[in-house]
């Protein structure tokens, strides 16, 4: 089971990164992606985007997003762990 999920996950990354426009990589989520799984990843994004701004504090955002500070809390010790790359990177492209 692990091998396969490993697999598909390569899989979807492969799609993803050859899709050429916003429109096909939205196309591409809405078909993989259950409407509860969009509004999911869409919230983490946007809790990313607000731990990231830095402003408030995480009872705040939880409040503000109806999430759970259990999930706010993941949420900040997922950004503990990437690479100064990777936080500039989202730093950047969230700010667009």
């Amino acid at each position: 089971m692990a091998n396969l999920v490993k697999s598909g996950w390569e899989l979807l990354l492969t799609l993803v990164s050859k899709t050429q426009t916003p429109q096909e990589l939205d196309q591409l989520l809405r078909l993989l992606l259950t409407l509860e799984e969009q509004q999911q990843l869409a919230m983490r994004v946007q809790l990313i985007n607000q731990l990231l701004l830095n402003d408030k504090p995480q009872r705040e955002i939880a409040y503000d997003l109806q999430l759970s500070i259990a999930k706010v809390t993941r949420g900040s010790n997922a950004l503990k762990v990437i690479t100064d790359r990777l936080k500039k990177f989202l730093i950047k492209h969230l700010r667009e």
